[in-house]
């Protein structure tokens, strides 16, 4: 049995019907809250809007439409059986896990705030390993996608692709660091955690999730630091910047292994090369993780 179309079309498609669909809501619709998590998944944050579930079910529709089945996991749905559309027969090689965070930056959606909208897509085999990501950002329509070919980002519609290039920074020195510290009780344990880097730093991007892995693996970001970041933030986009030549660990340097467990949690550094990655780990080791988030 051979794939119809390769991981990354499959990929771009889903990400575009999100997209189509964030266009096609209206904010009030968008905005009301429509669910609630189930118990014991992100309690820390229990309500569902109207522009999550939208998205998400595009994106299922077109994943099923193209035949791809195996398990979906998803921030929204939780962890799901995902069967091919019926009469579609499947059109991957094999069943696969299917990691997604339909919509990235719901409360800034909430109050109209057109920043850190995205879509994000991973895709990986049963045995662990990658097949596809992708990630799209709904306030300019950018695609970034990687598979075992290329990475590459697709600034709009139609426009040709250009391969991601990490920055070439090799110290925390004036580098450009991002961590997600907009709700507060991240805000103030990353900042008091990680005052002795910061502090080293030229400029702070209070973002996180699938975001910071693609502003890493374009090179508008030296240092992605993912605290207490969820399963489906994490492999729905970190494939893009690993496949760019970027390095993620975890805190204690040890290399990034796959799970399917939609519950799991990660302290993660991602660097744009090597050499930065070596001395943002020193660094790291005089620092204690940030005590108090929610898991």
């Amino acid at each position: 049995m051979r794939a119809p179309k390769t991981w990354r079309a499959v990929v771009v498609a889903a990400l575009q019907a999100a997209h189509a669909a964030v266009r096609r809501l209206g904010a009030a619709a968008g905005q009301r809250v429509v669910a609630g998590r189930e118990a014991g998944y992100r309690a820390w944050d229990p309500e569902v809007i109207g522009v999550d579930t939208a998205t998400e079910r595009a994106v299922v529709v077109a994943l099923q439409r193209q035949g791809v089945h195996g398990t979906l996991l998803s921030e929204e749905a939780g962890e799901q059986s995902l069967a091919a559309r019926r009469g579609v027969s499947p059109g991957a090689t094999e069943p696969v896990y299917i990691i997604m965070d339909p919509f990235d930056g719901s409360l800034l959606y909430r109050r109209g705030i057109r920043a850190h909208w995205f879509t994000a897509l991973g895709v990986y085999g049963r045995d662990g390993t990658p097949r596809a990501a992708g990630v799209i950002d709904h306030t300019t329509a950018e695609v970034t996608v990687a598979d075992s070919k290329a990475a590459v980002r697709i600034p709009r519609p139609g426009a040709r692709p250009v391969p991601l290039r990490p920055a070439a920074t090799r110290t925390p020195d004036g580098a450009f660091l991002e961590a997600y510290m907009m709700k507060p009780r991240f805000l103030y344990a990353t900042a008091t955690a990680l005052r002795p880097l910061i502090e080293r730093a030229k400029f702070i991007l209070p973002n996180g999730g699938p975001g910071g892995f693609v502003d890493v693996a374009a090179g508008r970001i030296d240092v992605y630091l993912a605290w207490n970041e969820a399963l489906t933030e994490v492999y729905s986009a970190a494939h893009i910047a690993e496949r760019a030549g970027c390095v993620i660990t975890n805190w204690d340097g040890s290399p990034l292994a796959f799970t399917a467990d939609i519950h799991a949690v990660f302290n993660l550094v991602c660097s744009a090369n090597p050499g930065l990655h070596r001395r943002v780990l020193a660094a790291l080791k005089t620092i204690r993780p940030p005590k108090g988030l929610a898991t």
